[in-house]
């Protein structure tokens, strides 16, 4: 994304000390999600590594912490880099954080924790709040299989062939979307795929969290002149089993469940899920009703 890839730091191979890199996934939006571990990860480093120092130094300033802070963006230059790498290199506890969720997740996050693995660092990634997953679970789509293409092409033709290609992706996609292209990209979605089902999150975590569902034509008037909060869309697989306005195409209940829908069942009970919840939503996307979802997943 930004100028800094491909810049490496230039540490001498009898300076290591082979340092400690802690990935820190921080809030999207609300601090109560904040994990005990993170707080911890961040009092004890001694050095934070982030992507906006003024945003990560008013999230340590919550916490009562005054720790060095070193910024490593897309922009970073090679002095930052090498800050960080010289803290590695001398055996120093590194903490990582994005501007909010998972590090490494459409940010410099792996290209950090790709630093600290060439200087034979130890890299621990703590659990945490993500976008991507949260906008997966709420959105209500399919979510046995999907895909996150980060940011689209800002404009033109890159745009448009873009969402072209992400339409015609079997499984359910997940972008990011910025307020200001939020219209043109619903509007270029009316034209590519104008019955397929989506849903579009706002302001995630926070006290305006907002969704959107139903067509793009019915979320972009639904949003209205909206543009405030980062978004995420989801987007409905192309072989989704109906698309809105649709009836679901009949489908045989005596041929069993597919391969991929006894995998999300297994998947679903290991997370503690009962079997008659985790038929639920199977059925919706098969277009079955739930009783015979049920009794196909007993007699598997």
């Amino acid at each position: 994304m930004g100028g800094s890839r491909g810049k490496s730091a230039r540490i001498p191979p009898e300076a290591l000390l082979a340092g400690h890199l802690i990935l820190v996934p921080t809030p999207l939006g609300n601090l109560g999600d904040l994990t005990e571990r993170a707080r911890e990860a961040l009092a004890e480093a001694d050095l934070v590594a982030c992507e906006d120092t003024r945003r990560t130094g008013g999230l340590l300033a919550h916490l009562g912490l005054e720790k060095p802070l070193a910024r490593f963006d897309d922009h970073a230059s090679l002095d930052h880099r090498e800050r960080v790498a010289r803290a590695l290199a001398a055996g120093q506890r590194v903490a990582y954080c994005s501007d909010a969720g998972m590090p490494g997740v459409n940010d410099p996050g792996f290209e950090v924790a790709r630093l600290a693995r060439d200087l034979g660092a130890q890299v621990t990634v703590l659990p945490g709040p993500s976008a991507v997953t949260l906008a997966v679970v709420a959105s209500g789509l399919p979510s046995h299989a999907f895909s996150f293409w980060g940011y689209l092409p800002s404009r033109g033709e890159p745009r448009r062939a873009a969402l072209r290609k992400l339409a015609a992706r079997e499984e359910t996609v997940v972008v990011f979307e910025t307020p200001h292209r939020i219209h043109e990209t619903l509007a270029e979605l009316e034209e590519v795929a104008p019955e397929r089902e989506l849903a579009l999150g706002r302001e995630l975590t926070k006290l305006h969290e907002t969704w959107y569902r139903g067509t793009a034509a019915q979320v972009r008037t639904a949003l209205g002149t909206e543009g405030r909060g980062e978004m995420v869309l989801v987007l409905a697989g192309a072989d989704a089993k109906r698309t809105l306005g649709e009836e679901a195409p009949e489908a045989e209940p005596a041929e069993g469940l597919p391969d991929w829908a006894l995998r999300y069942l297994d998947a679903a009970r290991e997370g503690g899920m009962t079997l008659r919840e985790a038929v639920k939503p199977l059925a919706r996307h098969l277009g079955l009703p739930a009783s015979d979802v049920y009794r196909l997943a007993v007699d598997r």
